[in-house]
């Protein structure tokens, strides 16, 4: 009887601390994990799809980074940093590149990430759409599971920038199929793929065993909403947390007068120049291309009319370049008196008394393409139109798809076009001048000289980074000298976002906007 009271007296006991235990640690601990599930979950509006599984193909530039690392990387303020690379060196004749990999990292599949795998990956991109950026190469060896050696057939002093781009990704080589396309997508990133609805919502959720930290989100949810107001009143109405700024003019300015919505944002790598066509009347006599490019206000036009989303051109690329920016570039200043006086240098006169110059019966016209789709060159367009038309210029705009505007400017059949400074996929934009618009060899062939071929040729070679930064300036002031482009603005990077979102970090690399997630958290 004496144990039975005993025993009963116990129950009693426990009974009463049970609750005093639940409310202490029990409701503490409920409390703490809603709190934390509230953090740790984010809703973004996207403007593009996932797209697929390959970030060296059709997956959305925006997102890869998020899934994938590369052997070198570009930190949120564009410098080279270790990616899974922690190393790397090159040889005196700068055909031998030595990286040192990471030890103990594995893909989201759990293959290994190792030399060999990082071998198969380069192998793999020289088969691919980007081969051209590791074409130099010549043999890949695996001395070890934790060294990689890559020999060029010439010397390449960009090449720890050239494996940065998103598009040069490591991926599972487990993933990777006969025919070369991948099954799944599985890096090494801060975040795996875990679900994708084609064009209306691909889900991924935080890596635990991320080598770079593991990331305080552990899910973000994209929703694919293509048109920017449409996701502007889906953060307005808290159907998302987050979105870019990208293509938002409208929305953007809106925000501001939001005291439930913060805007995060930071000059970007990108620009939008103006070409001229220097094969063909008007724009082959440089008096013309500098009469349009004295004649355009653009550090009044821009902020008036473009805001957050860009600031007024300031040098040949983005500030964001640093020291490969040429110092007090000569850039043409606003002088539409000067404007005039060169015009009319070059014989055209208004003769007819209609405000439109004329020279040979002919009057001074001529045709500016721009993207269909993008808002803010189609603003820009029109106000250029009209101050040209101040000096006596019938400036006809022409609105047209990506596709036809690239062909455009790859045939040469354009008077004036604007579109994104292409060629610049990292932090060394040797690329631009080469591959993209200034040699004699280069893809559009904007502009070309001997002189240009010959400096751009000596960049190339050259293996001396004093020298390398000189032949960059040098390259620049003799572009600019010739006038072919008109710098129009350099662009930010816009995040727009819910009040409550802390430590979201803005990039200055355009295709790697969402790497700030990383240590984003919500309060």
């Amino acid at each position: 009887m004496h144990h039975l009271k005993k025993a009963l007296a116990g129950l009693i006991f426990l009974a009463f601390l049970t609750p005093m235990l639940a409310g202490c640690g029990g409701n503490a601990g409920e409390t703490k994990a809603k709190t934390q599930a509230k953090a740790q979950e984010l809703i973004i509006g996207e403007q593009f799809d996932l797209g697929g599984y390959d970030p060296s193909g059709p997956m959305s530039s925006f997102v890869r980074s998020l899934i994938f690392n590369n052997l070198v990387e570009l930190d949120l303020d564009f410098k080279k940093v270790p990616g899974l690379a922690e190393s790397w060196s090159m040889e005196p004749d700068g055909k031998t590149w030595v990286f040192k990999l990471r030890r103990d990292v594995v893909f989201h599949d759990g293959a290994p990430f190792d030399a060999q795998a990082a071998k198969t990956n380069l192998e793999w991109h020289m088969k691919g759409a980007n081969k051209g950026w590791l074409s130099s190469i010549s043999s890949i060896e695996t001395p070890d599971p934790h060294t990689l050696v890559v020999k060029h057939k010439t010397p390449v002093f960009t090449f720890a920038s050239d494996l940065t781009p998103p598009f040069l990704a490591m991926v599972s080589p487990k993933t990777i199929g006969p025919d070369g396309k991948l099954t799944a997508a599985a890096g090494t990133g801060p975040f795996r793929l875990a679900s994708w609805e084609k064009d209306s919502t691909f889900v991924m959720e935080r890596n635990d065993k991320y080598f770079g930290g593991v990331p305080n989100l552990t899910k973000i949810t994209f929703k694919v909403i293509p048109d920017a107001e449409t996701r502007a009143m889906a953060l307005e109405s808290g159907q998302i947390d987050m979105m870019s700024g990208r293509e938002a003019l409208t929305a953007v300015q809106r925000f501001k007068s939001n005291p439930g919505i913060k805007i995060v944002k930071r000059m970007g790598q990108t620009s939008e120049v103006m070409f001229f066509n220097t094969d063909r009347p008007p724009f082959d006599d440089l008096k013309i291309r500098q009469a349009v490019a004295h004649a355009v206000n653009l550090q009044e036009m821009v902020p008036k009319l473009l805001g957050d989303l860009a600031e007024p051109p300031k040098n040949f690329f983005s500030p964001a370049y640093g020291d490969y920016l040429q110092p007090n570039p000569a850039v043409p200043k606003f002088d539409q008196s000067k404007s005039k006086e060169l015009l009319a240098g070059a014989g055209w006169k208004d003769t007819n008394g209609d405000g439109i110059l004329e020279k040979g019966g002919k009057d001074l016209k001529a045709v500016l393409y721009f993207g269909a789709k993008n808002a803010e060159d189609k603003i820009l367009s029109t106000a250029i139109q009209s101050e040209l038309k101040k000096v006596g210029m019938n400036i006809e705009l022409r609105a047209v798809e990506d596709a036809a505007l690239r062909q455009a400017l790859e045939k040469r059949e354009y008077d004036l076009i604007m579109l994104g400074q292409w060629f610049v996929p990292h932090d060394d934009p040797t690329s631009h001048y080469q591959r993209g618009y200034w040699h004699s060899k280069s893809t559009y062939k904007v502009y070309t000289s001997p002189g240009l071929d010959g400096l751009i040729d000596r960049l190339a070679a050259s293996l001396d980074a004093k020298e390398r930064i000189a032949l960059h300036h040098q390259i620049q002031a003799k572009v600019l000298e010739n006038t072919p482009v008109l710098v129009v603005f350099h662009r930010n990077n816009v995040m727009v976002m819910k009040k409550n979102i802390d430590n979201f970090k803005c990039s200055v690399g355009t295709w790697q906007i969402f790497r700030g997630l990383v240590e984003t958290k919500v309060n």
